[in-house]
């Protein structure tokens, strides 16, 4: 897994999930100079990733990525209070010289280490899933998850019915006003109309009365 400078620096700048200076021993190098030794070091949880600085610094030194690690305390010879990391290679763990050797102060502080480290990583959250879908399919004979993803579908068809019908609605109600203004307009039209006809006619009647000169008098129709 790749992380560039900034985002290791931002993640570990956040509130960790548990953090304590630990004595920590690298596992042995290819050389035989490179003889492995314990070192203080801060380190920080934070989910699945453990961070290490050197004492007093703030950007990280490094990380851990707890995928397909195993977790285990230490017989003394190691290190008084310690505990180990090893990580799976090619579906097998690697050799006890591939250990990471942590060392502590106090046998409360291993054990508070080694829970926390236990179920840090996500492969561990997702067995316990299987393991809690597995019981209630057993107890319930229905498996949850499917049981989840049906109800969440039939209420998601249910919104959208009911959305439908609301925009039903609305449309109906726009074709109703839209109707009515028409009607108004329609009779407005044959009032005007009425009107002129009207007009027209006193018009012509007084053109006939005055021998083809028209005349125009005040009127008002009601």
């Amino acid at each position: 897994m790749r992380f560039n400078d900034k985002e290791i620096s931002k993640m570990s700048e956040s509130k960790a999930d548990l953090e304590g200076v630990l004595n920590h021993m690298k596992p042995q190098g290819n050389e035989w100079y490179q003889q492995p030794i314990f070192k203080e070091r801060l380190f920080k949880l934070k989910g699945n990733m453990l961070f290490y600085h050197r004492i007093n610094e703030q950007e990280p030194l490094g990380l851990l990525v707890l995928e397909n690690a195993h977790v285990a305390y230490e017989r003394p010879h190691k290190g008084i209070f310690a505990f180990s990391l090893s990580f799976k290679v090619n579906d097998k763990f690697r050799d006890n010289e591939a250990k990471h050797i942590f060392s502590c102060r106090t046998d409360d502080d291993v054990n508070k280490w080694v829970s926390a480290l236990k179920i840090a990583s996500y492969e561990y959250w997702r067995s316990q899933s299987i393991i809690l879908r597995t019981k209630l399919a057993m107890k319930t004979g229905k498996d949850p998850i499917l049981e989840y993803l049906r109800n969440k579908e039939a209420s998601a068809n249910i919104s959208h019915k009911v959305e439908a019908r609301v925009e039903v609605k609305k449309t109906k109600t726009k074709e109703i006003k839209s109707t009515f203004h028409s009607h108004l307009e329609t009779e407005t039209f044959h009032e005007s109309s009425a009107t002129s006809c009207s007009s027209r006619e006193i018009i012509s009647n007084n053109t006939n009365q005055t021998n083809g000169t028209p005349v125009v008098e005040n009127f008002i129709l009601f």
